[in-house]
């Protein structure tokens, strides 16, 4: 029994150089970022301009679906709606203005989608639903967080920038030390 748990254990971890890899580019990227900010930025927004577009459309497909069951749909809708908006905007946009602009951009939809939160919070709370005061702080979070990227955009942009390259960078030491310790036991 034991030796066909090896086994097993052995051949499930055969290809650990793949985490290898994969952290190891991972840890590249991070790097990538912080040394080419700008075109860190353009990438963002080509990443965020997608997930708008398709959340925006999921959005908007919630909110039909339910209009029935939900009262403030129409809550969901709008926000659909504008995801959508932003999403075409950021295709549109020229990657010059977008450099410069991204930070107040984001901060303008964070704090659209926190007030979004706030209304959504109330209303589940209305149904007596546990949980809503987290739902509440995190949108109000979500506001200062606003306020900020709104009030210093170089200091948002700096700090998309950082908060990009040190995720990668994390992910992909996780990689590689996963892969260290399906290596050893591979050897098992």
């Amino acid at each position: 029994m034991e030796r066909e748990v090896m086994y097993k254990l052995r051949k499930a971890v055969k290809y650990w150089w793949i985490s290898l890899i994969i952290g190891l580019l991972a840890i590249g990227l991070g790097i990538w970022c912080i040394a080419s900010p700008m075109s860190t930025l353009i990438a963002l927004s080509i990443v965020f301009a997608i997930s708008f577009l398709v959340t925006g459309a999921m959005e908007i497909s919630f909110a039909v679906a339910n209009r029935d069951n939900i009262n403030g749909w129409g809550w969901s809708l709008t926000s659909g709606i504008i995801d959508l908006l932003f999403g075409v905007f950021l295709i549109v946009m020229p990657i010059e203005v977008i450099t410069t602009i991204f930070a107040l951009f984001i901060g303008i939809w964070i704090m659209f989608r926190s007030i979004w939160g706030v209304g959504m919070a109330i209303d589940l709370q209305k149904f007596g639903a546990k949980g809503w005061g987290w739902l509440l702080t995190l949108a109000i979070l979500g506001i200062l967080v606003s306020f900020i990227f709104i009030m210093d955009p170089p200091f948002a942009m700096s700090f998309i920038v950082a908060f990009a390259s040190v995720g990668f960078i994390f992910y992909g030491l996780f990689r590689v030390f996963l892969a260290i310790k399906l290596k050893s036991l591979h050897r098992l």
